[in-house]
């Protein structure tokens, strides 16, 4: 999918595998859209006929979730299992740089790791996170952020999720894009990260003039 040109002229580009669902965010028309997209694809998924309600609510969930954390894009994975449903999630949302960084420094990807932390799980199962500096094949320098941590979920309850952030500079503007990507299915976090990854790779940003540039 592509995304809409903002204030600095750049807009991107994030493909999901075919199976998920892209989600409208907006709260004007989030409920109806997300009705309407479960019964179109639904056609092409009859696994899921029995979790329709269940995939509606999940994807309204979802894009209000992401709505309210800022993001401009949102997609969801609905997978059947026994128990109910596998859900994960990627948004994608810009934000204002670190402000004490600088659009034309060398080392852009150092002050976007300073405020995070590295934990190591002190017991199997516990919370971790990793942080790294990555090359995504279309966006270039990234850093990144990923493991096991525990949250609030929108009614306060914990929750436990696989996550990985990936905060990408822009060029010449002191902005970053951020591709986050969860699911709750903590007992498939080597799989899910390798989805992940493979989603967050094929982010690409671009500006107005390389639109107006490829179509001369």
């Amino acid at each position: 999918m592509s995304g809409p040109r903002f204030d600095t002229g750049v807009g991107y580009t994030l493909r999901v595998p075919g199976s998920w669902f892209e989600v409208d965010v907006r709260p004007a028309t989030r409920a109806a859209s997300a009705a309407d997209l479960v019964s179109r694809r639904l056609t092409d998924l009859p696994e899921l006929r029995e979790r329709r309600s269940d995939i509606v609510r999940l994807l309204r969930n979802q894009a209000a979730a992401a709505w309210n954390a800022g993001a401009v894009y949102c997609a969801v994975m609905a997978e059947s299992v026994a128990d109910g449903l596998l859900p994960a999630c990627v948004t994608v949302s810009f934000v204002a740089g670190p402000v004490d960084a600088s659009s034309d420094a060398e080392d852009r990807l150092s002050p976007l790791l300073a405020p995070l932390s590295a934990k190591t799980a002190k017991a199997e199962g516990d919370p971790w996170t990793e942080l790294s500096t990555v090359e995504l094949p279309e966006a270039g320098p990234a850093a990144r952020s990923h493991g096991i941590e525990d949250i609030e979920d929108e009614s306060g309850r914990p929750m436990r999720v696989v996550t990985m952030q990936t905060f990408v500079p822009l060029r010449d503007v002191n902005r970053v894009a951020i591709v986050s990507c969860s699911s709750p299915a903590v007992e498939v976090a080597p799989a899910l990260l390798d989805v992940f990854d493979a989603i967050t790779s094929t982010f690409r940003l671009f500006r107005a003039t390389d639109l107006v540039e490829s179509a001369q």
